[in-house]
């Protein structure tokens, strides 16, 4: 544990916390260090590098030294700095919601291609929402005049994500429910905004749990932070896609596009699922720059 007393500059206290982590085995040290300093002020890290010759205070660098304790024992980088970026776009994050990754953006890169073959906006859903990466990068780079949907069943997601919205500009509707329940209810059951009962979209498009269960105890430790909701994808990890791809059926115009994202390992078993469905052409898999399979998207008929 570093020592109480505060050093004498930034410098240095950028020095004991790169050694912390190092120590602690997180890196790249220096460089979330240097994060986590720069979010002890609320500066950016160009901001704190011409700073490193400047006095630290006391209240300054027990704050700092409390992140990097927290750091050190695996708590994400992004839930103490509080953002992380998505397709040039920056998110707020909490524990309530994933952690937007460089993999989600290849699905939103797939859609985004879609859209561009075709004239005119588009009408989205993004399912189990979350921060709202997705829905709002969608609503961010979709031709003028796309609609945007995204839903929830976290109340804490949905506020966070209306936040996000907000913060970069776009309209999104935020709807509080299960998978796409919302939009197949009728008015006799459920009284629904005008605004979502009984859209037709153009996609649907989802990042669902697909971790296996049995497989969670043995991720990263990062990841046990993370909302298990979100994560977990039943005992053979594509227990959501069974219930998605039937709703999409219903609620995706004829030759509108199923997109979802999906474990290094299960392409081929959602693609058997999604032509199962009976009502989609043959789906095909798209590959993350690693080359792993990653998005697996299907017109329907």
């Amino acid at each position: 544990m570093p020592a109480v007393i505060p050093p004498a500059t930034l410098g240095e206290a950028l020095r004991r916390g790169a050694a912390r982590l190092a120590q602690a085995g997180v890196g790249p040290a220096r460089l979330e260090a240097e994060v986590l300093l720069a979010a002890t002020y609320g500066w950016t890290r160009a901001g704190l590098l011409v700073r490193l010759a400047e006095p630290i205070t006391p209240a300054g660098y027990l704050r700092y030294i409390e992140m990097v304790e927290k750091r050190a024992g695996g708590y994400p980088l992004q839930y103490l700095t509080g953002h992380q970026e998505f397709m040039s776009l920056d998110f707020l994050v909490t524990p309530a919601v994933l952690i937007p990754r460089a993999d989600t953006e290849v699905l939103v890169e797939a859609v985004l291609e879609l859209a561009g073959r075709e004239q005119g906006p588009w009408s989205v859903v993004d399912v189990g929402t979350g921060s709202g990466a997705i829905a709002i990068s969608l609503a961010h780079y979709l031709p003028e005049g796309s609609r945007v949907w995204a839903v929830d069943l976290s109340d804490e997601a949905l506020e966070l994500a209306r936040t996000n919205a907000n913060r970069n500009g776009v309209d999104v509707t935020f709807v509080h429910g299960d998978l796409l329940e919302p939009f197949l209810l009728t008015k006799k059951k459920q009284e629904i905004s005008p605004r979502v009962a009984n859209p037709l979209f153009d996609v649907v498009v989802s990042n669902p749990p697909y971790i296996p269960t049995g497989e969670l105890a043995g991720l990263a430790p990062e990841l046990a932070f993370e909302p298990c909701a979100a994560l977990d994808g039943g005992e053979d990890g594509v227990e959501v896609y069974r219930r998605l791809v039937p709703q999409a059926c219903r609620a995706l115009r004829s030759g509108g596009y199923l997109a979802v994202e999906v474990g290094w390992n299960q392409g081929p078993p959602v693609v058997e699922l999604i032509s199962s469905a009976g009502c989609f052409e043959k789906a095909c898999i798209r590959q993350d720059y690693a080359g792993r399979d990653r998005v697996v998207i299907a017109r329907k008929i």
